[in-house]
Protein backbone atom coordinates (compact mmCIF):
# COMPACT_ATOMS: atom_id res chain seq x y z
CA UNK A 1 0.00 0.00 0.00
CA UNK A 2 1.32 3.37 -0.85
CA UNK A 3 0.83 6.66 0.99
CA UNK A 4 -2.31 7.74 -0.93
CA UNK A 5 -4.10 4.45 -0.36
CA UNK A 6 -3.42 4.67 3.38
CA UNK A 7 -4.66 8.27 3.50
CA UNK A 8 -7.77 7.29 1.53
CA UNK A 9 -8.43 4.41 3.90
CA UNK A 10 -8.04 6.73 6.92
CA UNK A 11 -10.37 9.27 5.31
CA UNK A 12 -13.00 6.58 4.60
CA UNK A 13 -12.79 5.21 8.15
CA UNK A 14 -13.08 8.74 9.56
CA UNK A 15 -16.09 9.42 7.33
CA UNK A 16 -17.78 6.17 8.43
CA UNK A 17 -17.19 7.08 12.09
CA UNK A 18 -18.59 10.55 11.42
CA UNK A 19 -21.71 9.09 9.80
CA UNK A 20 -22.25 6.66 12.67
CA UNK A 21 -22.02 9.47 15.25
CA UNK A 22 -24.28 11.69 13.15
CA UNK A 23 -26.92 8.96 12.97
CA UNK A 24 -26.71 8.32 16.72
CA UNK A 25 -27.02 12.04 17.39
CA UNK A 26 -30.04 12.39 15.12
CA UNK A 27 -31.71 9.42 16.83
CA UNK A 28 -31.15 11.08 20.21
CA UNK A 29 -32.49 14.40 18.90
CA UNK A 30 -35.62 12.62 17.65
CA UNK A 31 -36.17 10.94 21.03
CA UNK A 32 -35.68 14.24 22.82
CA UNK A 33 -38.16 15.95 20.51
CA UNK A 34 -40.73 13.22 21.17
CA UNK A 35 -40.22 13.59 24.92
CA UNK A 36 -40.63 17.36 24.70
CA UNK A 37 -43.80 16.94 22.65
CA UNK A 38 -45.21 14.57 25.29
CA UNK A 39 -44.24 16.98 28.06
CA UNK A 40 -45.87 19.91 26.26
CA UNK A 41 -49.07 17.93 25.72
CA UNK A 42 -49.16 16.85 29.36
CA UNK A 43 -48.54 20.39 30.55
CA UNK A 44 -51.29 21.77 28.31
CA UNK A 45 -53.74 19.22 29.69
CA UNK A 46 -52.81 20.08 33.28
CA UNK A 47 -53.16 23.79 32.61
CA UNK A 48 -56.56 23.32 31.02
CA UNK A 49 -57.66 21.22 34.03
CA UNK A 50 -56.66 23.96 36.46
CA UNK A 51 -57.96 26.85 34.37
CA UNK A 52 -61.33 26.82 36.15
CA UNK A 53 -59.55 27.10 39.51
CA UNK A 54 -57.55 30.09 38.30
CA UNK A 55 -60.74 31.70 36.98
CA UNK A 56 -62.43 31.18 40.35
CA UNK A 57 -59.45 32.69 42.19
CA UNK A 58 -59.47 35.66 39.84
CA UNK A 59 -63.20 36.21 40.40
CA UNK A 60 -62.86 35.96 44.18
CA UNK A 61 -59.89 38.34 44.10
CA UNK A 62 -61.84 40.85 42.02
CA UNK A 63 -64.82 40.57 44.34
CA UNK A 64 -62.65 41.12 47.41
CA UNK A 65 -60.94 44.08 45.79
CA UNK A 66 -64.18 45.74 44.81
CA UNK A 67 -65.77 44.98 48.21
CA UNK A 68 -62.72 46.32 50.07
CA UNK A 69 -62.73 49.56 48.11
CA UNK A 70 -66.47 49.99 48.57
CA UNK A 71 -66.13 49.44 52.32
CA UNK A 72 -63.18 51.83 52.46
CA UNK A 73 -65.14 54.47 50.54
CA UNK A 74 -68.15 54.01 52.86
CA UNK A 75 -65.89 54.30 55.91
CA UNK A 76 -64.34 57.50 54.60
CA UNK A 77 -67.78 58.94 53.91
CA UNK A 78 -68.89 58.11 57.45
CA UNK A 79 -65.78 59.73 58.93
CA UNK A 80 -66.33 62.79 56.73
CA UNK A 81 -69.99 63.06 57.77
CA UNK A 82 -69.01 62.64 61.42
CA UNK A 83 -66.43 65.42 61.11
CA UNK A 84 -68.97 67.71 59.42
CA UNK A 85 -71.59 67.07 62.09
CA UNK A 86 -69.14 68.02 64.85
CA UNK A 87 -68.45 71.43 63.31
Amino acid sequence: MDFYQIMTLIAVVAFVVLVIYAVLTLVQVRRTAESLEYLATLTAENVSKTQSTFDLLNNVSSLLDSTFYKALHLGLELVDKYKRSRK
